[in-house]
């Protein structure tokens, strides 16, 4: 069993986008969007669901963070969070953005969960000096050997347990995390290909 629970892009900018602007864009695209409220010193955003979702259609929600100026969207389907993307690309376009000089242009990550026994829950590690019992690791992070966290190119996966699940010498629930940076082409194929794309990353492990 493979579970896809949230697939999410995100985007890091150096200095924030308009993010009123962008809103605008995504009104005229048939999104439900946040409110925009003229104030004093600017403008208020009135996000549509805490803390920060700025638009949202379908399955697909749109969050932005002011604080790490990043720019999210999330759906835990993949044939839509892949029709959205150029979407929404395209309507940072418009107001003269361009992503590729993003800090993080283009960065994805995928939570899931899947029944699993890897082969690293079979590594015993001995401390006769503290304990009188073996140590058995549960759960393991992998990361691109030679990539550097903060490059744009990474590529992260992290395998926990899922406690309520676990039981020894059977296939328990795991849950899986990928951090995935690379460029858009790759990205977008990753996505497409997701089911396929785990289920090959898993059964090597």
């Amino acid at each position: 069993m493979l579970s896809i629970l949230q697939i999410r892009v995100i985007t890091v900018f150096m200095i924030d986008p308009d993010i009123p602007m962008l809103i605008s864009k995504f009104t005229e695209k048939g999104y439900i969007t946040a409110r925009i409220r003229t104030l004093p010193e600017g403008v208020g955003i009135s996000f549509i669901e805490p803390p920060n979702i700025i638009a949202g259609k379908g399955t697909i929600k749109v969050d932005y963070d002011f604080g790490r100026k990043a720019l999210g969207i999330e759906s835990p389907n993949f044939k839509e969070i892949s029709a959205s993307l150029d979407e929404i690309w395209n309507c940072l376009k418009e107001i003269n953005v361009d992503i590729e000089k993003a800090l993080i242009p283009y960065e994805v990550t995928i939570i899931g969960e899947a029944f699993l026994k890897p082969k690293f829950s079979d590594n015993k590690y001995i401390f006769k000096n503290l304990f009188d019992f073996d140590l058995k690791l549960m759960e393991a992070g992998f990361i691109g050997e030679g990539k550097d966290p903060n490059s744009n190119e990474w590529f992260y996966l992290k395998l926990s347990p899922i406690w309520s699940s676990y039981k020894i010498d059977e296939k328990s629930l795991y849950r899986i995390t990928i951090v995935y940076r690379d460029k858009k082409t790759k990205i977008i194929n990753f996505i497409e290909n997701i089911e396929s794309n785990l289920k090959n990353l898993l059964k090597e492990l």
